[in-house]
């Protein structure tokens, strides 16, 4: 074999071995090759060669409209590997999500956030049978019981405000945040009644006077 085919077949085995693999739950980026029929982009893996698919709905947490709004051929996009397809007529070879990995990262806020009792700040979207839905990047749930101190009959009067809430319970892996605005409320209350308790003068006490 000559040196010029050693050679050819050196930079050969090169690139395939620069070639990453492309695993489910992977991290990847991609740049935005085309917008097929205005409901996916088909973007191009870096550092792979592969062709994925974003559906329309895993281009963002929040809804789209119109997929142009979003994105555009050119850009490139922080993506998580949902699953491989091997349908060509898909577009490429994996199904890929900006949504979930912008929904990743906010679990991991949150979790943080639930660690050092940090309290969030999140808008009532629904009402619904039970209690509350919030918007806290992630769908988050208020239980009718921790909305208030006291019995709330019309809980529509919280749709729309942004409010403050303190984390009871979190499982990313179920997507179940439940919240408490109860408890802040109840804390508010306390504090203040140490401050009124805290301005109200002692009594001067009574001075007596022993007669030797």
């Amino acid at each position: 074999m000559s040196e010029n085919n050693v050679n050819e077949n050196n930079d050969l085995l090169n690139a395939l071995n620069s070639i990453e693999t492309v695993n489910v739950g992977d991290v990847v980026k991609g740049e935005v090759l085309a917008i097929d029929d205005d409901k996916q982009a088909i973007v191009g893996i870096e550092g792979t060669g592969i062709e994925g698919v974003v559906p329309q709905k895993e281009l963002s947490t929040k809804p789209v409209a119109d997929i142009k709004d979003v994105v555009k051929v050119g850009d490139t996009l922080d993506l998580v590997v949902i699953s491989r397809i091997g349908n060509d007529k898909e577009g490429g070879s994996y199904l890929l999500s900006v949504r979930r990995l912008e929904a990743r990262k906010v679990w991991d806020d949150i979790q943080k956030k639930f660690e050092a009792g940090e309290n969030i700040e999140a808008p009532v979207t629904q009402v619904v049978k039970g209690g509350l839905v919030v918007d806290a990047g992630v769908r988050g749930f208020v239980p009718a019981s921790m909305i208030s101190d006291h019995f709330v009959e019309d809980l529509n009067q919280f749709k729309g405000q942004t409010l403050t809430f303190k984390i009871i319970e979190i499982e990313p892996s179920e997507n179940r945040l439940i919240l408490s605005h109860r408890a802040l409320v109840e804390q508010e209350k306390a504090a203040k009644r140490e401050e009124v308790l805290a301005t109200i003068q002692p009594a001067i006490p009574l001075t007596v006077k022993w007669l030797v």
